[in-house]
């Protein structure tokens, strides 16, 4: 929208940097600019740093993506492997498996987080544990199941599932999803004891 609004009547607002010409407030404005080559227009805010980037977008409703962005265009390097990494799983699941709900399967710790990490800068990665559960929700995908094995409640439970059993057996997962017809609880907590009951049967079965 912002993108239309530019190429229709042109920046209304300049962006505002600081001394540094850091992006203090405008970000998507910025984006768009840049992806049309035209020019940006801005302000320098002397008194403006860094910290105020987070406040000034929380009326703005920025998601984890955009301070994703945000902090990967300032060099964060854990924002910028998480970006790329999100951007080649999304097309490869056409969608199925949001942007968002990536950046969280990537986080370097369990829980639901991933906002408030991005938001403060303290996001960072485990890619390890992340491919485990992705190459498992993919091979699960290709089977028949009950549910969205891209949806965040199954995702999650796997990574819960990887951290309890110090990493996940693909074969395993795939004589689980074979075997059942994968359920979907409403509850995340019954979700995973009833997907860690069903991975043990499995890893009983196959070892």
């Amino acid at each position: 929208k912002i993108e239309e609004s530019i190429l229709d009547i042109g920046v209304q607002v300049p962006i505002v940097v600081n001394s540094n010409y850091d992006i203090i407030e405008g970000q998507h404005r910025f984006l768009a600019l840049k992806s049309n080559k035209m020019p940006v227009p801005y302000i320098v805010s002397r008194s403006a740093s860094k910290d105020n980037i987070a406040k000034l977008q929380e009326s703005k409703k920025w998601s984890a993506l955009d301070y994703c962005k945000s902090w990967a265009i300032r060099g964060n390097k854990d924002c910028q492997e998480a970006l790329e990494i999100a951007n080649k799983w999304h097309v490869e699941t056409n969608g199925k498996l949001s942007m968002i709900n990536i950046l969280e399967l990537l986080m370097d710790i369990q829980g639901y987080q991933v906002q408030y990490r991005l938001k403060n800068n303290k996001y960072s990665i485990n890619r390890e544990i992340a491919e485990q559960v992705y190459d498992c929700v993919k091979a699960m995908n290709e089977l028949e199941t009950g549910t969205n094995v891209y949806g965040n409640k199954i995702v999650r439970t796997m990574k819960k599932l990887c951290y309890e059993f110090d990493g996940l057996n693909i074969d395993v997962v795939t004589h689980m999803t074979k075997k059942n017809f994968i359920m979907a609880y409403s509850n995340e907590h019954d979700q995973f004891n009833y997907m860690k009951k069903l991975y043990l049967k499995s890893l009983k079965a196959i070892s």
